[in-house]
Parts: C-alpha cells; sequence; structure tokens
C-alpha cells in the first residue's frame, strides 16, 4: 500500500531520481494513476515499464490529459470557434508521437504502452485553451484503501522533464495529515472535472480511434495486452553491437591505417558498422573531423538519424539536400570552424554528391584537424569525382557492388580507399541470407509478350546495333559509332520496359486473390503510356487506386518529401508505393516484403540493389520471408529465333541473378525450361553458386 512506502516531501532531479524513488514504487502500490501535464511523450511512459507492469496486473487505469504544442496558426484555427478542428489535434500529437526517438529497448517498451491503449487500461485526453496552452504539472496515485498520494511541481510527462531538466516536485500524502487528505482529494476533483470536460475554460478530448490503430502501425504489436507483458518481462536486450563479420570489417580498416573499402551486401549494416570505425578513429586520435559524401537526400537523412540515434554527440552538418543553399553554407562554415585538432573535438558533416562537388570540393583544405572521408554507395563515383576527392588521412568506401562498367573505373574507386594496399572486404548476400541476417526470398517471373508492333521496332533497332558494332570493330576509335550504338540501346531497352501488356497483366493481377499489394513497391519505368498519354507511374498509380483496397503514394525524385512517405509508408498510411529508380539505393524500409519489378536495367547492379531493398529483416512484422514477382519480356510465339534470342538474353541475367538464392528455385524449374531452352543450365548454375 501506499502508506507503507516511505516517500519524502519534495523531489528535485539534481538529487533525486524521480522516476525511480516517487512514480514507480508509487505505481506499484496503486490501482488508479492520474496524470495531468502540459508535455508528454511515449518515451517517458516506456521507462516506466517497471512500474507499470505490476500496476496493471492488479487491474490498474491510467489516465492521462495533456496539451498538444500548437503553433500561434493552430491556435488561431482552434479560436475560431468551440467547434475544434479536431483533425489538427489528432496530426499534431501524431506527429510527436513520430518524432520520438527511441532506442530498441523503448520501442519493446512501446509495445506494452499501445496495447495498454487499445485495452482503454491507459486512456489519454488532449487538453486545449484557445489563447493558450493547458500546462499543469500534477499526479494523482489511489491504492485499494483509499490513500492518495499527490505531487506538483514542474516536471512534465516527458524523458527531458524526469531525465534531464532541473525539475523538482512537492508531494502530499492523504495519511499525514487531515489536511493532506483534503489538498489530495481537492487536486484529484480538480482533475475529474477536466476529464469530463466540465472545466469552463479548458476544452478535454479523447483521442480518437484512428490514432490508436495508427500507434498499432507505428510500434511493435502484440496480439494481446498479456502477451505484450510477458514480453516485455523478458530481459533487456543488450545495447547494439557489432557482429562477427563486421568486427572483422572494423579490424581490417584498423589494419590499414584507417583506410578500408566495405563491399557488404544490402541490409547487412555498413551504416552502423561505418559509424563504429568512426567511433574507434576517434577515440584513438582525440579528435576527428569527418566528411560524409552520399548520392541522394534520402540517404543523407538516414545518416543523419543512424549518427543521432548512436550518440547526441554525433549530430552533423547537412550540406544540400534537406539543407538550402544558406543553409548549406551557414553549415559548412560552421564545419570549417569547429574542425580544429583540439581534444575532444569531433565534426561530422554529410553533403550530398551535387553540392559538394559543384560547389565544396575546393574549399575543405581548410580543415586542419585528423580527418576521415566516408563515400556511401561509392560505385556512383567517375574518375572525374575521384579526382575531386579531398586526399584525407583516413578514408572508407561503402557499397554493395562497386563494379562499374569498365574495370580501371572499379580499380580507381577501390584504391582510392585501399590505397592499393589491400582488397576490400566482402560479405556477399549469399552469405548474410546463410547466416540469418537478410531474409530468405522466394522469386516469381512473371511472363508478358511484346506486340507484333513492338517486335517489329525492336528488331530494328537490333539491326542498326549490329551495323554500328561493325563499325566500330573495323575502327575502335569512331567515337559516332559508340554513341550511335548507346543510344539505340537504351531505345531497345525502352520497348521492353514500356511494353504495353505489362499494365494489362498489371491490371489482371491486382483483380486476382493470389497476389497482395500491401507492403509492397512496384518498379515501374519512365516515360509515357503509349495508349494514354499518361506517364507509365500515373497509369501504374491509377491502377491501384481504383481498385479501392490499397492506400497508395508514389515515391520519385520529384516527390516532395521522400523521407516522410517512407515514415507513412513504414506507419502503414500508405501500402503501396509506386517508384522508379530513385528507390533502388540506400531506402532503408525493413516493413517492406513484396517488390513488383514492372521495369528493369539490364545492370546486374540494380538487380541486387533491389533484392537488397526486400530482404532486410524487420522486428516490427517478424518478417521472415521476401517476396519478389518480376516481368519478364518475352517475343511472340512466331518470332525468329535469332530476334527472339536476344530479346530474352536481354532477361536472363536478371532471372539467373534472382533465381540462383531464391526458396522455391526448383518449384518454378518447368515453368523457366518451357520458355528457356537453356533453363536446366540457368538452374544448375544457380545450385553452383547457390
Amino acid at each position: 500500500m501506499l502508506n507503507e512506502c516511505n516517500f519524502k516531501t519534495i523531489y528535485r532531479t539534481d538529487t533525486d531520481n524521480i522516476s525511480k524513488d516517487l512514480i514507480i514504487p508509487a505505481l506499484n502500490n496503486s490501482i488508479l494513476y492520474k496524470r495531468g501535464a502540459g508535455f508528454f511523450s511515449l518515451n517517458v511512459l516506456a521507462s516506466l515499464a517497471d512500474g507499470i507492469i505490476p500496476f496493471i496486473k492488479k487491474g490498474g487505469l491510467i489516465q492521462v490529459i495533456t496539451s498538444v504544442k500548437l503553433s500561434e496558426s493552430d491556435q488561431q484555427i482552434i479560436s475560431h470557434g468551440e467547434d475544434i478542428a479536431k483533425n489538427t489535434i489528432e496530426k499534431l500529437l501524431l506527429d510527436e508521437i513520430k518524432n520520438a526517438i527511441l532506442s530498441d529497448q523503448e520501442i519493446l517498451s512501446l509495445d506494452l504502452i499501445t496495447n495498454l491503449i487499445a485495452a482503454k487500461i491507459l486512456r489519454i485526453r488532449i487538453a486545449y485553451l484557445p489563447n493558450g496552452i493547458y500546462h499543469e504539472k500534477v499526479g494523482i496515485f489511489k491504492d485499494t484503501l483509499g490513500n492518495y498520494l499527490c505531487f506538483i511541481g514542474s516536471v512534465n510527462a516527458t524523458y527531458n522533464g524526469l531525465y534531464n531538466n532541473a525539475e523538482s516536485c512537492s508531494v502530499c500524502m492523504s495519511w499525514s495529515s487531515e489536511s493532506t487528505f483534503q489538498d489530495a482529494m481537492a487536486e484529484e476533483k480538480h482533475f475529474d472535472v477536466l476529464w469530463d470536460n466540465k472545466n469552463k475554460k479548458i476544452r478535454v478530448y479523447d483521442i480518437p480511434e484512428a490514432i490508436k490503430l495508427n500507434l498499432f502501425a507505428l510500434y511493435k504489436k502484440s496480439t494481446s495486452v498479456d502477451g505484450a507483458i510477458i514480453r516485455q518481462t523478458l530481459p533487456a536486450p543488450h545495447a547494439k553491437e557489432l557482429y562477427d563479420y563486421q568486427k572483422q570489417a572494423l579490424n581490417e580498416f584498423k589494419k590499414n591505417n584507417f583506410c578500408h573499402f566495405f563491399e557488404m551486401a544490402t541490409g547487412t549494416g555498413k551504416t552502423f558498422t561505418a559509424i563504429k570505425c568512426l567511433e574507434y578513429l576517434f577515440k584513438q586520435k582525440g579528435f576527428l573531423s569527418v566528411l560524409i559524401l552520399v548520392p541522394q537526400t534520402d540517404l543523407q537523412t538516414q545518416w543523419a538519424e543512424s549518427l543521432i540515434d548512436f550518440s547526441e554527440d554525433y549530430r552533423p552538418f547537412l550540406f544540400g539536400g534537406t539543407a538550402n543553399a544558406a543553409e548549406t553554407s551557414k553549415n559548412f562554415d560552421d564545419f570549417i570552424n569547429q574542425s580544429f585538432d583540439y581534444p575532444g573535438s569531433l565534426c561530422i558533416g554529410i553533403a550530398v554528391y551535387d553540392t559538394f562537388f559543384q560547389k565544396l570540393y575546393d574549399k575543405v583544405a581548410k580543415i586542419s584537424a585528423t580527418t576521415l572521408i566516408i563515400v556511401d554507395e561509392a560505385h556512383n563515383l567517375t574518375p572525374e569525382n575521384i579526382k575531386l576527392l579531398p586526399k584525407y588521412e583516413h578514408r572508407l568506401g561503402l557499397s554493395a557492388t562497386p563494379t562499374r562498367y569498365a574495370k580501371e573505373e572499379t580499380d580507381l574507386i577501390l584504391e582510392y580507399f585501399t590505397l592499393g594496399k589491400v582488397p576490400s572486404f566482402k560479405y556477399t548476400i549469399d552469405e548474410a541470407i546463410k547466416n540469418g541476417f537478410l531474409s530468405h526470398y522466394k522469386y516469381y517471373p512473371i511472363f508478358v509478350y511484346l506486340d507484333e508492333d513492338e517486335m517489329k521496332y525492336f528488331t530494328k533497332l537490333s539491326r542498326q546495333v549490329s551495323i554500328q558494332q561493325t563499325k566500330l570493330k573495323e575502327n575502335p576509335k569512331d567515337t559516332e559509332a559508340k554513341q550511335l550504338i548507346n543510344d539505340l540501346l537504351i531505345k531497345r531497352s525502352s520497348i521492353l520496359k514500356k511494353a504495353k501488356n505489362k499494365i494489362q497483366k498489371l491490371e489482371e493481377m491486382l483483380g486476382s486473390e493470389k497476389y497482395d499489394f500491401k507492403n509492397s513497391v512496384i518498379y515501374c519505368g519512365q516515360g509515357k503510356d503509349a495508349d494514354t498519354e499518361a506517364t507509365l507511374i500515373d497509369t501504374v498509380t491509377r491502377l491501384v487506386s481504383k481498385l479501392g483496397k490499397y492506400s497508395v503514394s508514389q515515391f520519385t525524385s520529384k516527390s516532395i518529401d521522400r523521407h516522410e512517405i517512407l515514415k507513412q509508408f513504414e506507419s502503414g498510411f500508405y501500402d503501396t508505393l509506386i517508384a522508379i529508380k530513385c528507390f533502388d539505393e540506400g531506402v532503408d524500409v525493413p516493413k517492406l516484403d513484396k517488390i513488383y519489378i514492372m521495369a528493369s536495367d539490364a545492370q546486374l547492379r540494380q538487380t541486387i540493389q533491389r533484392r537488397g531493398r526486400v530482404l532486410r529483416k524487420c522486428k516490427e512484422t517478424g518478417k521472415s520471408m521476401a517476396y519478389i514477382y518480376d516481368f519478364i519480356v518475352l517475343p511472340p510465339a512466331d518470332s525468329s529465333v535469332h530476334t527472339s534470342g536476344t530479346v530474352k538474353s536481354l532477361e536472363l541475367r536478371r532471372i539467373n541473378e534472382y533465381l540462383r538464392l531464391a526458396d522455391n528455385k526448383d518449384e518454378i524449374h518447368n515453368e523457366i525450361s518451357d520458355i528457356f531452352p537453356n533453363g536446366n543450365d540457368i538452374l544448375e548454375e544457380a545450385d553452383e553458386l547457390g
């Protein structure tokens, strides 16, 4: 019981642990907890799990009244009348939830919190004032004997409020005296008036069921409150550490004077391994300036989040990407000014390729501290780019597929990072799947056929390619022939990417119960649909949306906030993303479990990158199997043998790569054999390689 505990009358965060000394013991001995706080966050509830679990086992009830941090414009909207724009409040609260920075253990705890909300054991209501903000900080506990404990002070229901800020609270206990009993009763009465929405100045609203459902999508779900409690009481996982293969990569980085190239399969933790390399070098040197280059904005954002999640001290400066020109200029000046070799100095900047190579490369020489450059997706580097890279003392390149078209270009990349002293460190997708670091997958070729007009045009282009190749053999320096061959190959490839029957096949699949497009990405080609003049991506988006079964968003280089789209996809707001190439590299979406490839390049790199997107493990969904549906273009049945072989050969390499590691490669043996005369050879090669 509450009266059996040894509570103090005043707690201060500089001398007391308010969570451990006051709130958790009070929860352990109560059946009712009422909390009013101007600011609240779910991660603080997660940190109280040790008290909440026994509390709810006794049938406890938690009631929370809090405000949402409203901007001035939102306050003005609300002040227009008593009929509140509830959707605005819901969105703001959801933003608060989404923006919480949580450790793995806190997310695990939030599984419990989510289920408590769903079971109405934890009830949260939102208070607001038209021209102000609800800003009280009060907590009331009650036990089975009717004892009350009430605390009032400056402590908000946030992590900072309990653990970081300088805060205090006073405690009154009903069993101490008649006056303290009356004080506690008065606080509970005030809380209940608010809760019942009977206060004339402050309005209080329930959080709608839609918010609860979004909580379930945002965080790991259990099927019941009991299930969540069981998992919550399991031993806490250790802080994230390197796996053995990542430790090996770090050791090789150390041995080569902190210069290396990590050729690691997509989804095997290149970013985390690189951050651990950064950390080790910083500890060895005592000061460090780090420049990280990434090819696109999505990767810049993910790197920034990963660094901050690793440590608040690793918060980076951003150049380009999400930072506009003025912000980039200021950030880079600050980055230069802070890059000095004094003890404890750590300065990290993240630049997108375009910004660095166009505006910043000639300025980095000003940095005087020990320096490290990390280049992600380094296979994108051209020989011209490499010439502009700073000759930093320490270097680290990252890519799942560093091979470029020309071997000499690949060698240039690897030599820059390894100094030509060691081969790249490799951890293959074969090893990652075998050792359980990536999901297994099943591969399903979806066969579609060119129509007669498409086939005629394909044949015409193939002949023109052949003519130019003959010219090039006679004169290897014929640059005009080289350029013409390249242009012809692009046109020919476009025929396969935009084959008309792909749209018809997709429509059939959408109407079939055999295929599920939830948690999926559809890769489609660029350009327009020949029949409708609409872009292909718009046509595909319309088809999926028209079904009314899936919520859809496009994900392209023109999407205004791709990072937010990914968050909404992860939260379950979107079921299906329609993407072009920008989803190929660096995008980390563990929840994704199906990809539909309507258009693909002949590059093996793209095949590997796309597979890597869908094989990432996902703790929240427990994903153990992924699915790849690949639209394979075939010639009409009556096409000539020569041309037929040309079409098929353009698809064979991709089929072979996807097939060799697929769990179901034996199941589709007959399907492949019927269409490709050398199907047995493909499967034999897959067995040898896999």
